[in-house]
C-alpha cells in the first residue's frame, strides 16, 4: 500500500484475525469467480510450464498457494488502517474530542454510524527465478471496498484525537481483481475482528 497514516496505537489480535483472512482467502481462490479469472495469471503459468516441463496446474497452485499466505496480511492492514483513519472524522468523535473526554464508549444502541474506508488496492508479485535470475515477473492488484461498523469499542483520545481503539468491530468487504481500469468482483465477506 502506498498511503501512509497517521500514528495511532492499535494492535490487534494478529494471529486471530490473520487465520479468520485466510480461511477466507482460501474460500476465495476455490470460487467460481476466481476460477473465472485463472487467464489473467496466464503469463505466469506459461513460463513455469515451459521451465519445469510441467503442466500449467502446478504453477496455478503455486499461484493460489501464494496469494493465500500473502493477500491476508495486506487486507488486515488496509482495512484496520483505512478504517481506522475515518474514525477521528466521525462527529460523535469530533465532539468528545472537543469536550476533552478522555474515553469514548461505543455500545451496539449508540446508532455509531458505520464507516466506509477508503477503497485501497495491494498487490502481489509473482516472480518465476531460475536460481538468482528473475525469469518471469507479474504484478497483480486487488481492490478492496468497504465499511467496518464498532460493535462495541472504547475509544482514547489524546489531544483531541482518537489515539487508541479497543473492542469489536464488523468489518464487511469486497475484494476485486484488476484487469487494467476494470475491476471484477471476487469475493465478498463479513468478519468480525477484536482490537485491543
Amino acid at each position: 500500500m502506498t498511503r501512509k497514516s497517521e500514528k495511532m496505537a492499535v494492535t490487534i489480535e494478529e494471529d486471530k484475525v490473520q487465520d479468520e483472512f485466510v480461511k477466507e482467502i482460501k474460500q476465495m481462490t476455490e470460487s467460481r469467480e476466481f476460477l473465472d479469472e485463472r487467464d489473467e495469471f496466464s503469463v505466469i503459468l506459461q513460463r513455469y510450464a515451459e521451465i519445469s516441463r510441467k503442466t500449467e496446474d502446478g504453477g496455478w497452485e503455486l499461484v493460489t498457494r501464494q496469494i493465500v499466505e500473502n493477500l491476508p496480511a495486506h487486507l488486515k492492514d488496509g482495512i484496520t488502517v483505512c478504517s481506522l483513519e475515518k474514525i477521528n472524522q466521525e462527529e460523535q468523535c469530533r465532539t468528545a474530542a472537543g469536550n476533552n473526554l478522555e474515553n469514548l464508549t461505543i455500545t451496539p444502541g449508540d446508532n455509531f454510524p458505520c464507516i466506509t474506508f477508503p477503497t485501497f488496492y495491494p498487490y502481489l508479485d509473482f516472480i518465476l527465478r531460475a536460481g538468482p535470475i528473475d525469469i518471469c515477473h507479474m504484478k497483480q492488484y486487488f481492490k478492496v471496498e468497504g465499511s467496518m461498523t464498532l460493535n462495541k469499542a472504547v475509544l482514547q483520545f489524546k489531544e483531541k484525537r482518537v489515539q487508541k481503539i479497543s473492542g469489536t468491530i464488523l468489518v464487511s468487504a469486497t475484494i476485486s481483481l484488476c484487469k487494467g481500469d476494470v475491476a471484477i468482483k471476487l469475493y465478498e465477506f463479513e468478519k468480525e475482528i477484536m482490537v485491543a
